[in-house]
């Protein structure tokens, strides 16, 4: 036995000679001998009955149970037998060989065999097959060997295997939601490394496989975060993604119909699962030990290693992002390690910042370490995913400035341009970052950074521009805000009163604590930086400016609003903050006490009475910035987190209860109080708007529910809306009311759409003057609404109870809208069409409407021109349109319909427009444009007019609408017009002007005939006469335009020669 196993070789590990095996190999090899020894020769009948007597005790189930596991990894010829065997003989569902096999992905697949790599796959193709219970925990382990900035072959293969399971059974994948999650995050991180051209059909495979996933299952990606759109930006060029892009920024609501854009992903934080998923198990392994047992100086040996290990290939410089942000997001140290000499965050992050030589992944990493101060909340972020960043700027001016100063010009940069559209939203996180890295003293102040002489003129110009607010002398800077910021009353509060406990460690999906890293929930937890420390002057980048740490203070404050949807800790109670009393008048003394203490409606609206009669000299600025900021805190808090607007428009129960909250208590004391105010009861108003962004359209909802509720208690009465309320409001926001309402419903909309469309009626009856033709506010509406929203708005109009435009000013409306998707403007279309708005109002777009760009806008116009008699305006501006060389099919179209209807006025129209154009033809009749009008942008030129007529007689065909040009004005027209053309376009129009056949009766056109006056009447004779003249041009213009093959050329050439030839002595091209 003991020769057996000392010459055993192992065919699932790959070991060499100095390699000695550990528990699991010694495990897996043992249960494979065992097993081996058991069954020999026995037949399947036997070694069936043998089995399923021996695993009836759970030492020799679990044997068993490893053994075939070891057998279907390393002999593919007799897997499916074993299969077979192992679910006749287990009694537990395959449970345990999952968890060994989860236990052999995490630890040993690095050191797995090639036929143990390729056999590990169609396992899980079986179990996935099966719908064996928890086989999600070994695929999502699989998918985190899947090494991002890798493309060598072993990890190509495990990528392409993993994902052909997963368009295989993809109804399984969908049954899994963090599963369909975690696929999306690492396969679009994944994407980014297979660039290279060898690998296009992997990556189109991927492509195609992800983009599909993300549309089919958007509601479960929306969690996935803001680190989502990080790796969204990376891979945008693809044209999949790039078409999935421009549907999540300009048509959300295609994906989901809660998803209300992009800002929506980015104000959620991804979950450590995902950032954990993208570093591999060993990695993380690794990673950890540098930052728990490595002491700050003796680093550098360690870095090299891992230089060497995972940054050798161009491709897995894409690494450091995932490695900062893993960095940045979990790994967040304990008390005793910001106390001790361990290797700071900051210090790792900044060698893999100094480190990267690509220019692109540089790029990558330090979006990476300011990507969470972009969207930066102190109420709901941790302090610890913004403090790497201060630090590493801070500990590198001094011997490392160009670390510095790229870091910095980078993140003034950024602030203004990732997202153009949000630059306050984003300017605002930073500055929240900022302020709460200075009221925190994790670092003394921002002088020594922000003016440095190390950093040049420019990039200090540059941070002075951006960064003004931190620009004042006073390194106390910090105290500057405490009068504008309750958040800062509560962090105060919470690190003066509390000291951080020992926090409890717990491993995050893992089998063991041996095998991940060790996550803390304690998302306060920071270092600081001392104001005098003693420096340690080394060679290693990054080490340099060590820090004495007895000089650290160990108070930490604690902040227990975690977003992390995953239990990393026990959860301790959040303590409430109790700011510091002070004395106030004795008018507001008993009514505040009372309000702060119950902290309901009634008790608010009796401290308000008190309150608003209060002068300006009744309270000091103290006073004053006690009372605002406990009420704006309490008002916060005491409105719920979602929900707010009920979703019931009748039920009087839920209407009163969603009015129940003390911050409506302030719009019933402001409705039942409009006269104007004074001046602290303004800065209570001001400081509440401020802080409460809902305050306005709380407000509006506030005013549709209780004039509601109001009318049905009293019904011969009826209450409306009183916008002078609302005006208290703007002018508390020091802002036009204009602005205020279109910031407010669009708020509105994004948090509630069906409340937003229940108030449209009453917002556009009474701010009328600022609602209607308001384009702001009918995009809000336009982006929001379905075909059933179309239908009650046109309910509403038909009814006279909504009016959203009026003529004066329509179109200006009308030509911003043409920008918009198509959708939202056949929707406008339609409401416009309700308004039973006339054609004049907006025919003057005819001209500027293009075919290629305006399709929606030129479809709905050509259905109004259908319903109008063509008139001398119409025309003119019809035939103003630029003419295209293939023609303008909607000015045809146009023409077309009108000349079944009113061919001979429409000839006559457009004769005398043609007519105009030469003045010489009526020498006493001067041509004068129209007044306010240039002539060039009123009237259309002789040649636009000759090249719609040219196209028009193009597109009939077997003499169909040729009736146009049989007239007499237009004949005399056309005549007029070839004998005042140049040579170039008598060549050009050839074939029009050929239509104008001369007979011997007519006079016009000749010299000495006269054009002049009102014709005779015809005699009956001379009627007959003409009738005959004209049925003959019309067979003359009949053969013209016919397709047949019996109207030849030598036809047309009979015509031309008896009729046009004698008079014009040249002659004319052939027909088309």
């Amino acid at each position: 036995m003991e020769q057996q196993k000392s010459t055993h070789v192992s065919k699932l590990f790959m070991c060499t000679v100095v390699d000695c095996k550990d528990e699991i190999e010694e495990k897996f090899e043992r249960s494979y001998l065992s097993l081996q020894q058991q069954i020999a020769g026995l037949s399947d009948k036997e070694m069936h009955d043998m089995l399923s007597q021996l695993v009836c005790k759970d030492k020799q189930h679990e044997e068993i149970s490893i053994g075939f596991l070891y057998i279907m990894l390393t002999e593919p010829s007799i897997a499916p037998k074993t299969y077979r065997d192992i679910t006749l003989v287990c009694r537990d569902g395959i449970n345990v060989i999952v968890a060994n096999l989860t236990l052999l992905v995490v630890e040993k697949y690095a050191k797995l065999s090639e036929i143990a790599r390729r056999q590990l796959i169609w396992v899980l193709r079986e179990f996935v097959k099966h719908q064996v219970l928890s086989v999600e925990n070994v695929i999502w382990n699989c998918l985190r060997q899947a090494g991002g900035g890798d493309v060598s072959h072993k990890n190509l293969f495990l990528v392409e295997s993993l994902l052909d399971i997963f368009i295989e059974y993809r109804s399984w994948l969908e049954t899994n939601p963090f599963l369909v999650q975690s696929v999306v995050y690492s396969y679009v991180r994944l994407i980014e490394d297979h660039a290279n051209p060898a690998l296009s059909t992997l990556r189109q495979k991927e492509v195609k496989f992800t983009v599909s996933l993300i549309r089919d299952r958007f509601q479960d990606i929306i969690p996935l975060g803001r680190d989502f759109v990080r790796l969204l930006q990376n891979v945008a060029r693809i044209p999949e993604f790039e078409t999935l892009w421009r549907d999540i920024l300009y048509n959300p609501k295609s994906l989901h119909p809660t998803f209300n854009g992009i800002w929506h992903i980015l104000q959620i934080r991804t979950s450590r699962r995902f950032l954990q998923c993208r570093l591999l198990p060993e990695m993380e392994r690794k990673l950890h030990f540098l930052a728990s047992s490595v002491k700050f100086g003796n680093q550098k040996r360690y870095q090299d290693w891992f230089q060497d290990k995972y940054f050798s290939t161009p491709e897995s410089h894409s690494l450091r992002s995932d490695l900062i942000r893993f960095i940045i997001n979990v790994i967040h140290p304990t008390n005793d390690m910001l106390c001790s000499d361990i290797i700071p965050r900051w210090a790792i992050i900044g060698w893999l910042i100094s480190s990267c030589t690509n220019p692109i992944a540089s790029a990558n990493a330090k979006l990476s370490l300011f990507y969470d101060w972009l969207f930066f909340d102190p109420l709901k972020d941790n302090i610890m995913n913004i403090e790497p960043g201060i630090l590493v700027m801070y500990h590198s001016i001094r011997n490392h400035p160009f670390v510095s100063s790229t870091l910095l010009d980078f993140l003034c940069r950024i602030t203004k341009n990732f997202y153009v559209k949000h630059e306050d939203k984003i300017r605002m996180g930073v500055f929240n970052s900022l302020k709460l890295i200075l009221d925190k003293q994790v670092i003394p102040n921002l002088q020594p950074l922000f003016e440095s002489p190390k950093l040049d003129r420019e990039l200090r110009n540059l941070i002075r521009e951006n960064f003004k607010e931190f620009m004042a002398p006073n390194p106390n800077i910090a105290q500057t805000f405490n009068t504008h910021s309750i958040q800062q009353t509560i962090f105060k509060k919470e690190t003066d009163q509390r000291i951080m406990h020992e926090p409890v460690d717990v491993p995050a999906f893992a089998l063991n604590s041996s095998t991940t890293i060790l996550v803390v929930d304690d998302d306060t937890k920071m270092s600081k930086v001392p104001t005098q420390g003693t420096d340690r002057e080394g060679e290693v980048p990054f080490s340099d400016d060590d820090v004495d740490n007895s000089n650290i203070n160990n108070k930490h404050d604690e902040n227990t609003d975690d977003d992390d949807d995953l239990p990393l800790s026990k959860v301790r109670l959040k303590e409430k903050p109790v700011p510091e009393k002070v004395e106030l008048p004795e008018a507001i003394t008993e009514s505040f006490e009372t309000f702060f203490t119950k902290r309901n409606s009634f008790t608010w609206e009796t401290f308000l009475k008190d309150f608003r009669s209060l002068t300006a000299s009744a309270l000091d600025e103290t006073q004053l910035n006690y009372v605002t900021s406990n009420t704006v805190l309490i008002l916060r808090e005491t409105l719920p987190q979602q929900n707010i607007l009920t979703e019931s428009k009748t039920d009087e129960k839920l209407l009163v209860k969603s009015i129940s909250y003390p911050l409506f208590g302030l719009f019933r004391f402001l409705y039942e109080n409009d006269d104007k105010s004074k001046k602290p009861f303004q800065s209570l108003l001001s400081e509440i708007c401020e802080r409460i962004p809902e305050t306005g359209y709380l407000l509006l909802y506030f005013m549709k529910v209780h004039c509601k509720l109001q009318t049905r208690k009293n019904v011969q009465h009826t209450y409306q809306f009183k916008t002078a309320v609302y005006r208290q409001i703007c002018e508390a926001m020091d802002d036009k009311i204009g602005n205020c309402l279109v910031r407010d419903l669009d708020l509105l909309e994004k948090e509630n759409t069906i409340i937003y469309l229940w108030l449209l009626p009453d917002i556009y009856r009474e701010f009328k003057l600022i609602a209607i033709n308001n384009t702001d506010l009918l995009r809000i509406t336009l982006r929001c609404i379905d075909a059933k929203n179309v239908r009650d708005i046109m309910y509403s109009v038909a009814q006279g109870k909504l009016t959203l435009f009026k003529q004066d000013g329509l179109i200006d409306c009308i030509r911003e809208s043409l920008e918009y998707e198509t959708y939202e403007q056949f929707c406008l279309w339609q409401l416009v069409q309700a308004h039973d708005v006339p054609l004049k109002c907006i025919q003057d777009l005819l001209p500027e409407l293009e075919a290629a760009s305006h399709p929606e806008a030129l479809s709905h116009l050509l259905l109004l021109l259908k319903n109008e008699e063509p008139t001398n305006e119409i025309i003119r501006l019809l035939l103003s349109r630029e003419a295209k060389s293939r023609g303008d099919p909607f000015v045809t179209s146009a023409l077309r319909f009108w000349c079944h209807r009113s061919e001979e006025k429409l000839s006559e129209i457009i004769a005398s427009l043609l007519t105009s154009k030469y003045p010489s033809s009526s020498p006493n009749k001067r041509k004068r444009p129209s007044k306010g009008c240039s002539a060039a942008s009123s009237t259309p030129s002789s040649d636009q007019v000759l090249t719609h007529l040219e196209h028009y007689r193009r597109s009939c065909r077997h003499g169909t609408g040729t009736g146009l040009y049989v007239h007499d004005m237009m004949q005399r027209a056309l005549q007029s017009a070839y004998s005042h053309s140049n040579e170039i376009t008598k060549k050009q129009f050839s074939d029009l002007f050929a239509l104008a056949a001369e007979d011997e009766t007519t006079a016009v056109g000749r010299r000495g005939g006269s054009g002049r006056g009102r014709k005779q009447p015809l005699s009956k004779k001379d009627s007959n006469n003409q009738n005959a003249g004209n049925k003959k041009i019309s067979d003359v213009v009949k053969n013209i335009y016919s397709s047949d093959e019996n109207s030849s050329e030598e036809d047309w050439s009979k015509h031309k020669i008896t009729q046009a030839a004698k008079k014009r002595k040249k002659p004319i091209n052939d027909s088309d």
